[in-house]
């Protein structure tokens, strides 16, 4: 009976010991994850690359002398001061990719992405005749149908990039959430990435122009397109991560600002009575760089280009004191303290005699401000034509000053 009992622990050891070893066998077949391709594979892919015919009845193309053709080996958009718009796919995140054909001549190339309609939308362009320079390529929100490109003009907006005349140009728009980044030619680095695109994250539809300007001869094309692609969800750029700027002491983050009017002819001289009446007015928050886009807030009289309103601050100083206030504005400005007017200027943009772009950087004009001991009413008139209607505002020293969006009390 004790051999038998023996010979039994010994067998049950042993089938248990067979069954371990089966199992250590079967877990790691078990646990691993069906390889890309093998039978049941339900890991995700990257959606179908999408192209975008041009000979499609999709696209809606518009300009003189806007056609689809067969140029340069490829099926292509020709544009000279036109426009195509493909209204059937709305994208998010993902990427864009076409092939750019232009002259050396002065002109634009746009690529309108996220479009929620004409006047709507985030757009990167092309100079062509400004081949790498640093702002061969450029970002721009666009509001109300105004661009913004005096605004986005520095690094975060604007890059150099080889646009060679005559020549099929690889670009690249990858989009994730609110970054972008802009791939020019045979690279695998973007010349440009944006770091925070304007407008907040919203799928929309795309569209392809250009515009003409003088000097371009009639017989020539503006730009080609051909072989348009996108991809849904597919981000292929590991973007950086975005380090909260410092906020500089005496920064303004806030301004109140009133319904738009219709200035007279030159420098805004004094504030109309009935729009400083008026209970039409707005506090605003600067965006992270110290900049109000006013047009994000605002609607221009109906018709009217040059459009003008007013900027207040109420300024409290613990005594009477002389600050320094730096101003950025587009495209002119006249400031009013406490009912006076203490400067004006215009820094609107001009192609020639003079020559001047018309960025708003945030140390356009200084004004010194003779500060009452108390409570202060700086009034700005801000007033814009083209190019991004903006305001930003910091004081050099801000100790013993209180900064408030409002009127006098």
């Amino acid at each position: 009976m004790k051999r038998y009992g023996s010979f039994l622990g010994l067998a049950v050891r042993a089938a248990l010991i067979g069954l371990i070893i089966c199992c250590t066998r079967l877990l790691p077949a078990i646990a691993a994850p069906a390889r890309a391709g093998d039978p049941g594979d339900e890991s995700p892919r990257d959606p179908e690359p999408i192209h975008l015919d041009l000979e499609a009845p999709g696209w809606e193309i518009e300009g003189d002398g806007a056609k689809v053709e067969a140029f340069a080996g490829r099926t292509s958009l020709r544009l000279i001061s036109g426009k195509a718009t493909y209204h059937d796919l709305e994208l998010l995140d993902g990427t864009i990719e076409f092939d750019l054909r232009v002259t050396p001549f002065r002109a634009f190339a746009y690529l309108y992405f996220r479009m929620l309609d004409d006047d709507e939308h985030e757009e990167i362009y092309f100079r062509p005749h400004k081949s790498l320079l640093p702002d061969a390529i450029q970002y721009t929100p666009v509001y109300k149908g105004s661009s913004q490109w005096q605004i986005y003009h520095d690094a975060r907006a604007t890059a150099a990039a080889p646009l060679p005349p005559d020549a099929w140009i690889p670009i690249k728009l990858v989009l994730q959430g609110s970054q972008a980044a802009v791939f020019v030619g045979e690279t695998e680095e973007p010349q440009l990435v944006i770091p925070r695109l304007a407008r907040k994250p919203q799928a929309g539809y795309l569209a392809l122009r250009s515009f003409s300007t003088f000097g371009t001869p009639a017989d020539t094309y503006v730009a080609n397109f051909a072989n348009v692609v996108v991809r849904p969800g597919v981000v292929d750029y590991a973007f950086p991560p975005v380090e909260a700027a410092a906020v500089p002491p005496g920064r303004i983050e806030t301004w109140q600002i009133s319904s738009t009017f219709e200035p007279a002819p030159g420098a805004v001289l004094e504030p109309p009575a009935q729009i400083l009446a008026s209970a039409d007015w707005q506090t605003v928050a600067a965006n992270p760089d110290g900049v109000v886009e006013l047009e994000r807030f605002v609607t221009r009289p109906e018709g009217v280009r040059r459009a003008a309103l007013l900027a207040r601050l109420r300024i409290t100083a613990e005594e009477a004191t002389t600050r320094r206030l730096h101003l950025g504005f587009s495209d002119e400005v006249s400031v009013f303290l406490n009912g006076r007017l203490l400067a004006s200027d215009d820094d609107s943009y001009s192609f020639n005699l003079p020559r001047r772009q018309g960025l708003l950087t945030d140390d356009q004009l200084s004004v010194y401000l003779p500060l009452e001991r108390g409570a202060n009413e700086l009034v700005l008139a801000i007033t814009d034509r083209f190019g991004g209607w903006g305001l930003a505002g910091r004081f050099e020293d801000p100790d013993g000053l209180a900064l408030e969006a409002g009127p006098l009390r």
